[in-house]
């Protein structure tokens, strides 16, 4: 059995407890529980100094930090193997983790970085072609794997969601995830023969995903997704498909801030236990264990009622839930 941690978005902000604390408030359940951790996944956004958003803020500082804290937990925690996901306000140093795929001896992770493969604002910087590529050597690498027989759990870890919001449409002004079907789609088919998990960051805060449950979001196999629908040259787009996940989908879980969420705003990392026959998520927050899937509701920063139908507000749902392998 091997036992990862999933957190992301390690941003001070007036207001919230330093993402220091709240690290360690976490860490005080999720090891007061008896778990020995053997890998962490961070999704990005290590700072926001200075109101920095577009790769411009050494991530390292707080790199050294989040690494220290888990030693004192487990002074025997290989940091090295840690994967640490550049968001984007982080400038890609050293310290943040290349996009590829990482192989371990039970579980396989391939990282999307922000910058350069699968960044934000796609539509109004025109990157259809730059999330097109990704797309294409995701599927070279997922077509490998399936070639060659490949059992072990598969995480992708990235910081920008998939799942179509306001922050996509004519309600905000950067079509943040516009070509997200070019990366979904790929996914989607590997994993009718690929255990994988999905893993993002990012919408912390404006209320992006309150119909998904706000801070704690969770869609499972067989679950609908919404997914953006674009037009070539477009900004933005008011339009989605509705599509049903091969894979397991959910925000790694925040521990900087959450604004203006119409749902839950409770700062969480969450712990994945692989076993042979299974794969277990829970959701925790500084009590304990708690809910992985929020109730849904409207962006009380921009009503977003008349684009996304209450027929999408996502459910609340316990942890922990069980993954069965195939």
């Amino acid at each position: 059995m091997v036992t990862l941690l999933f957190a992301s978005d390690y941003q001070a902000e007036d207001g919230w407890p330093a993402p220091s604390e709240t690290l360690t408030s976490l860490l005080e359940a999720v090891y007061g529980d008896g778990y020995v951790l053997d890998n962490v996944i961070l999704c990005g956004d290590y700072t926001n100094l200075e109101k920095k958003y577009n790769y411009e803020t050494s991530p390292d500082d707080s790199i050294v930090e989040i690494k220290s804290i888990f030693l004192e937990f487990d002074p025997g925690l290989d940091t090295d193997d840690m994967i640490f996901v550049q968001g984007n306000h982080d400038a890609m140093t050293e310290a943040l983790t290349e996009t590829g795929l990482y192989e371990f001896d039970d579980y396989l992770v391939y990282v999307i970085d922000t910058q350069d493969a699968y960044p934000w604002k796609q539509g109004s910087l025109g990157l259809s072609a730059t999330v097109e590529n990704t797309a294409e050597a995701l599927s070279d690498c997922l077509d490998e794997l399936i070639a060659a027989g490949e059992t072990r759990p598969l995480i992708i870890a990235g910081h920008v969601p998939l799942h179509f919001s306001a922050r996509t449409s004519s309600l905000h002004t950067t079509g943040d995830n516009l070509y997200a079907s070019y990366v979904f789609d790929v996914v989607n088919e590997a994993g009718q023969y690929l255990d994988i998990i999905y893993l993002f960051g990012h919408n912390h805060s404006k209320g992006w995903d309150s119909y998904l449950g706000g801070s704690c979001v969770y869609r499972a196999v067989g679950d609908p997704i919404l997914l953006p629908t674009f037009s070539e040259g477009a900004v933005n787009t008011d339009t989605f498909s509705v599509e049903t996940l091969n894979f397991t989908y959910l925000n790694a879980g925040y521990l900087g801030y959450v604004s203006d969420s119409g749902a839950e705003d409770t700062l969480t990392c969450t712990v994945c236990e692989i076993y042979e026959d299974e794969i277990v998520l829970t959701r925790y927050s500084a009590d304990g264990v708690y809910t992985l899937s929020g109730a849904g509701g409207a962006n009380p920063y921009v009503d977003d009622t008349s684009l996304i139908s209450s027929d999408y507000y996502g459910t609340e749902l316990d942890s922990p839930q069980v993954i069965i392998r195939k």
